[in-house]
């Protein structure tokens, strides 16, 4: 790889880039001009534009990219590994098949974004916004990823396998769990009004206080034995053998 002086310069002309700092730049028109697919390793993204990218395959490994934009970005079957891309912007992006494996996506937006077939494992995913993704979010993947205080408002999920989920005290009104199956996941004190999950499985799910409303919340779901009595017990019903 050629050396460049300007990160500008050495974007526009080479598909592979490393310790670079392209933080707070507009890296539009560099990328439109250059090669690909691309390869980023250790390099700095924060805060850089890239809306509207062509970054379809790009490789992430270890980058900087908090507060990026990449808003309507191309990023279809892209990777991310490691690094942070907290509080990044990914409205309207095609994140069809892409990965995210051990990143920080904190607080990140992912609205209007397509996500068929997109895998996150690992992640730190505190309070990411993912209401209003597009798809057919089914295929979605979701693997001992933190998503305590996220927000998935009406989201579809319906017939997702999620395992070692934590998400607690996040917003799911409205979400479709349809048929969803829950794995060693937490949903304490989550937002569940209107949440559908008529066969959706929760055996391995700590859904933490269940008053009588979870009657009502969890109607149509499999439940395990032991949150069947603490549902009736908080009926004030006795469960006699």
């Amino acid at each position: 790889m050629t050396a460049a002086h300007d990160p500008l310069e050495q974007l526009a002309a080479e598909a592979e880039a490393e310790s670079a700092d392209f933080s707070g730049l507009d890296l539009s028109d560099a990328l439109a001009e250059g090669p690909g697919p691309r390869v980023f390793r250790r390099c700095d993204f924060t805060r850089a534009d890239l809306r509207e990218a062509d970054l379809a395959e790009a490789v992430f490994e270890e980058c900087a990219a908090t507060g990026a934009h990449f808003r309507g970005a191309r990023l279809d079957g892209a990777r991310f590994t490691g690094g942070s891309a907290a509080a990044a912007d990914f409205r309207g992006a095609d994140l069809a098949d892409a990965v995210f494996d051990a990143v920080d996506l904190a607080g990140a937006e992912f609205g209007e974004a397509m996500l068929d077939d997109a895998r996150f494992t690992g992640c730190r995913m505190t309070g990411v916004r993912l209401s209003g993704i597009r798809g057919l979010a089914v295929t979605l993947t979701l693997e001992r990823c933190a998503m305590q205080l996220a927000e998935l408002r009406d989201v579809s999920l319906r017939g997702v396998r999620l395992t070692g989920v934590d998400l607690t005290e996040a917003d799911l009104r409205g979400a479709d769990l349809r048929d969803a199956v829950f794995e060693d996941c937490k949903l304490r004190e989550a937002q569940l009004r209107d949440v559908r999950f008529a066969g959706a499985d929760v055996r391995g799910a700590d859904l933490g206080e269940l008053g009588a409303p979870a009657v009502e919340v969890l109607r149509g779901a499999v439940i395990s034995p032991a949150q069947a009595e603490r549902i009736c017990a908080a009926l004030g019903l006795h469960v006699v053998p």
